[in-house]
């Protein structure tokens, strides 16, 4: 009988141990997805957060002595958020994080872009007589912010909040016109590009030679690309030296020969430069 006692409480004492292994062994195996799932996610907030605290810029072989990270994976992350603007490549291997992130934080950009904006929109609303609008970029596609619809029965209309494709528009080409060329490429590349008329340029070496001029001319126009019957003048609003938003102008087409053109283009870039000086950040 004392023996078969004993062989029962060894035999638990067995059991009992094994049961612990399984478990330790199921809570480091779900340890170890967890880890896995997350390990991208939480290598860029690393990245960010150096970035982020750093007192200017700083260079990609900083950042790699300071995170202990691979260069390859570090160099790749700050690639992704270069494509996703929220940071910017000062030069060759010199990195620094943009207003994008901040505003990200915030959120109150929209509502300080509608409010310092709103004054010089309606001067060139009166000014014009044509219908202005502010948007800025989500995604692949123009957000408009605000409308102000021209007073002719001939108008476009748009409804604040509405979209419209960024490639398409000249509030689009403005807004992306300070990408740099691997930055424009990865847009157009999550971008499905549709034909809006028979007009609408769809081919990518014209869109690149299109944001090429915007970005020589400092505005863009678009001429029954978006719409039928209706040209557009763009030119984009800065944060700093950041893109944040662009102004437009929406005038039919039977109303913007090329006399008329040029005085739309001067009094929409005009504008876009005095709304830009009200974002320049207080010192």
């Amino acid at each position: 009988m004392e023996w078969c006692i004993q062989y029962i409480g060894t035999y638990l004492r067995l059991q009992a141990a094994i049961d612990w292994l399984y478990v330790l062994f199921f809570r480091m195996s779900f340890s170890m997805l967890i880890t896995k799932e997350i390990t991208s996610l939480g290598k860029a907030f690393l990245v960010l957060e150096v970035l982020a605290t750093a007192d200017g810029s700083l260079t990609l072989l900083e950042m790699v002595h300071e995170l202990g990270l691979p260069k390859p994976t570090v160099h790749r992350i700050l690639q992704e958020l270069l494509e996703l603007g929220y940071v910017s490549r000062l030069e060759k291997g010199v990195y620094q994080i943009t207003p994008k992130l901040r505003r990200l934080a915030s959120g109150s950009l929209e509502d300080r872009l509608k409010e310092l904006a709103a004054p010089l929109l309606r001067e060139l609303h009166e000014q014009t007589g044509e219908t202005v609008n502010l948007g800025v970029l989500r995604g692949t596609q123009v957000r408009y912010l605000s409308v102000l619809e021209s007073t002719h029965p001939l108008r476009r209309i748009v409804e604040p909040s509405s979209t419209d494709p960024f490639y398409s528009t000249s509030l689009g080409r403005a807004i992306t016109s300070q990408l740099t060329d691997e930055a424009w490429d990865a847009l157009i590349a999550r971008t499905r590009l549709v034909a809006r008329t028979r007009e609408t340029i769809i081919d990518l070496k014209q869109l690149r030679k299109i944001h090429q001029q915007t970005q020589a001319d400092g505005y863009s126009v678009e001429q029954d690309q978006n719409d039928v019957g209706v040209t557009c003048i763009g030119a984009p609003l800065y944060e700093g030296t950041q893109v944040v938003a662009a102004i437009s102008l929406s005038v039919p087409t039977a109303r913007a020969d090329a006399k008329a053109l040029q005085q739309f283009i001067k009094a929409v870039v005009r504008t876009a430069r005095q709304i830009s000086r009200q974002l320049q950040p207080q010192t």
